[in-house]
């Protein structure tokens, strides 16, 4: 990924410094070669059919969201809206992310790690109720986000960083490992997991 973003912003040039020195003052070549950048790679487009399946699939894990232009150089902020029938299912991605608080009530971000541990988080602004303002999940992390419906506003909204040059991949529960399941049966007894939003 790296070496093909550098292709595409980068210059080569092969000479001898007599030979650059000679083209430079008589305007002739005397051999130097110059190559790049390299043409950016075509990203193959998602028919009508496949467009809508994805958006289908994607409203399990981002029930409502918008990315916006964002300031930081390298990444887009992403804002994600959930209430109590529309939570954001068991998935990970390939990338550490931050979360945040945003508006509305507290979130809580259930996390499952890769080497099967279980940890909660509540993204909010009340610390007398154990509330943070924000936390990272390592990579890999799977994560479940429902929100704490604790000051009646009926939403909770939250935000993270979509780093560009990533291709967006999201998994599911499928690629969790067995220990991770067990602690999702035992542990995570919430609506999540009685209403068999995310274990088949």
């Amino acid at each position: 990924m790296i070496l093909s973003q550098i292709a595409e912003k980068s210059i080569g040039y092969s000479s001898s410094i007599n030979a650059a020195f000679k083209e430079l003052l008589m305007g002739k070549s005397y051999g130097a070669e110059t190559q790049g950048p390299a043409a950016p790679e075509a990203k193959p487009q998602l028919t009508h059919e496949q467009k809508a399946k994805q958006d289908k699939i994607m409203q399990q894990f981002y029930p409502n969201y918008m990315v916006d232009s964002g300031i930081r150089p390298g990444s887009h902020p992403m804002y994600l809206t959930i209430d109590k029938d529309h939570p954001s299912l068991l998935h990970t991605v390939q990338y550490g992310q931050s979360w945040m608080y945003s508006i509305g009530d507290a979130a809580i971000v259930h996390c499952f790690t890769q080497n099967g541990q279980y940890y909660k988080v509540i993204l909010g602004l009340d610390k007398n109720k154990d509330e943070v303002h924000g936390f990272y999940a390592d990579p890999g992390t799977f994560i479940a986000i429902e929100t704490a419906e604790n000051n009646g506003v009926g939403f909770s909204q939250i935000s993270t960083e979509l780093p560009d040059g990533n291709d967006g991949a999201i998994y599911d529960q499928e690629k969790i490992n067995y220990c991770n399941y067990f602690l999702l049966n035992v542990i995570l007894l919430n609506d999540l997991v009685l209403k068999n939003k995310i274990v088949s």
